[in-house]
């Protein structure tokens, strides 16, 4: 195990189950091929006695590397992000969710990738879904891997899984960083920091196990999510990315996604957006 210099950014809430946090830093600070010099975690509201000894344990076990920021109140993740990324020291970090889990050399691949390819600026890979145990997963997100292919996949939707993103921070400060008005925050720092010059790279093998459920399916009924997305292909427009054709029919594309009802989101889910999972990498 070899201590790099790159920082992981996480955000949590009072929400999230203590068991699921214990798990996803075990897997940054302990099961790592390569492990962070820096972890800010933040702690977005008050929470849990059973959280907060999580969080103590592991800082305590941790001090050089952990930081802690405890927000007073819970402002949401976007904006959770954005706080914690006064704290990141490092040229580069990676994005983590509290409960997912990274496999045991992600970051040993990705900031390899990033420190021998300087025309790179954000790197990500697969993810394997899973409900309650992460040795069986049930389905795959694959990502295209190329610049060009990538930025293709924009017109549709999300290019690159978020929780497995290794990045420059100076790409996203450059776009703008986080804390934006928008529930498709994922997508719309990407896209902007298209329109940046960001290019992207996404290794074709898994990186993070992400836990679904949480009623997934249940928030992409949001009609926000329609609105939000038609302001981000307007700015794709606006900035040469896409053609009005193509930013109309994608926002067509989101718009019938939206009012779907949610037997039929669940069979395109595992139909078409996903695929089944043949054998695990288990690491």
């Amino acid at each position: 195990m070899r201590k790099e210099n790159f920082s992981v950014l996480m955000t949590t809430y009072n929400g999230e189950n203590s068991d699921f946090l214990s798990a996803s830093l075990k897997s940054i600070l302990i099961e790592q091929t390569a492990i962070p010099g820096q972890l800010v975690l933040v702690v977005d509201g008050p929470v849990s006695d059973s959280l907060n000894d999580v969080i103590i344990r592991y800082k305590e076990q941790f001090p050089d590397i952990m930081e802690v920021v405890y927000l007073p109140e819970n402002i949401g993740q976007s904006k959770a992000s954005a706080a914690g990324m006064e704290y990141v020291k490092h040229a580069i970090f990676a994005r983590m969710d509290s409960d997912d889990i990274c496999v045991c050399d992600r970051f040993e691949r990705e900031f390899d990738l990033l420190s021998k390819n300087e025309d790179i600026d954000v790197v990500g890979g697969w993810i394997e879904e899973f409900e309650t145990d992460p040795d069986i997963p049930s389905d795959l997100r694959v990502v295209p891997e190329k610049h060009e292919d990538i930025v293709k996949m924009f017109r549709k939707r999300m290019p690159l899984n978020n929780m497995t993103v290794m990045m420059r921070k100076e790409a996203l400060v450059k776009a703008g960083g986080y804390g934006r008005d928008t529930v498709n925050e994922d997508y719309s720092v990407y896209a902007h920091m298209w329109v940046n010059g960001a290019t992207f790279y996404n290794i074709q093998d898994v990186l993070c196990r992400v836990r679904i459920g949480n009623n997934m399916v249940g928030r992409r009924q949001d009609f926000r999510i329609y609105k939000d997305w038609r302001k981000d292909q307007k700015y794709l427009v606006q900035n040469g990315k896409h053609s009005r054709l193509t930013a109309a029919f994608s926002n067509f594309r989101c718009f019938c996604f939206v009012i779907t009802p949610k037997w039929i989101k669940k069979l395109l889910y595992k139909s078409v957006l996903r695929k089944k999972v043949k054998s695990t990498n288990k690491k």
